[in-house]
């Protein structure tokens, strides 16, 4: 009787052990699920707090550009300085970025070789693809005059629409996106290109920033010699393009928050602003820097 009783008590013992560790696994499980909702409210309440200021940022700047036109020309960041903190504010336009619609085989190639970092294989077969998805007919791109190109398919409106492209992975569309801009020409306007992307597609680290340094009347294709001539172009799209203003501010927390905006200057609305809001990006994480005067 005395073993059995004994059996019995450790047979208890075990069953609430069991239970104990039961009930423990539940409290972690809940508490780390508490902690990743903690975790996700922050950040988002970061995102409302810098949204108003980069809005702020984005229309200052597009206010700015509109009293004097001359600044909306070509590449140009500069640093404002309100409601205590520093903004970062980088102005391009559509043609000193890659637009798919009307790029040659050469650039889209070299995007996604020298800037996605594909083989030579598989960039010359996402170029057809893009080039397939936007509906290029059999003969190619044809010229209707200056750098436009007849599609069968009208081209995208939305550079996000390359993200339905066959092959294109998230992780590709993230790299190059940066770089794809509208209503520009076959190759890219050097003078409005980010120094980045001169850097990538020439080959030459620090070029983008050594022309951009150099005066406009001084600026030559003989500064692109052997660096992809044949990529890029000294004289702007003809009619003018797009402009992509870009703001970004680090937060308390050292994250970096940027907003995109594509602004069309000098056109007719329907509202008081001298400017066209064409197209606005959600807020999100700048890929790594840090927003500073000497940025």
């Amino acid at each position: 009787m005395a073993r059995r009783h004994n059996l019995q008590q450790g047979a208890a013992l075990i069953l609430v052990l069991w239970l104990v560790v039961g009930m423990s696994l539940l409290v972690l499980a809940g508490a780390r699920s508490v902690r990743q909702h903690t975790q996700v409210a922050a950040l988002h309440s970061d995102q409302l707090r810098v949204q108003s200021t980069l809005d702020a940022a984005i229309a200052l700047g597009a206010q700015q550009m509109a009293a004097d036109p001359r600044k909306a020309n070509g590449y140009r960041r500069w640093h404002l300085h309100f409601a205590g903190q520093d903004v970062l504010l980088e102005q391009v336009s559509g043609d000193g970025l890659v637009d798919a619609n009307v790029a040659s085989p050469e650039l889209l190639q070299a995007l996604f070789e020298r800037v996605g970092g594909l083989a030579p294989g598989e960039a010359a077969l996402m170029t057809s693809a893009v080039r397939d998805f936007i509906g290029y007919d059999s003969e190619g791109s044809l010229g209707r005059g200056g750098d436009e190109a007849v599609t069968t398919r009208g081209g995208i409106s939305d550079i996000s629409e390359l993200r339905d492209v066959p092959g294109m992975t998230p992780d590709l569309y993230a790299t190059i996106s940066p770089f794809l801009g509208y209503n520009g020409q076959q190759r890219v306007n050097v003078n409005a290109a980010p120094p980045a992307l001169i850097d990538a597609l020439s080959g030459q680290p620090g070029l983008g920033e050594a022309i951009h340094a150099t005066p406009p009347a001084m600026r030559s294709e003989a500064m692109l010699s052997g660096a992809g001539q044949d990529l890029f172009a000294i004289t702007p799209a003809a009619g003018g393009s797009s402009l992509r203003l870009r703001a970004l501010v680090q937060a308390a927390d050292g994250r970096v928050w940027q907003r995109q905006a594509w602004l069309a200057l000098g056109v007719g609305t329907d509202t008081i602003m001298p400017w066209k809001t064409e197209a606005v990006e959600v807020v999100q994480r700048a890929r790594g820097g840090v927003v500073s005067p000497g940025s």
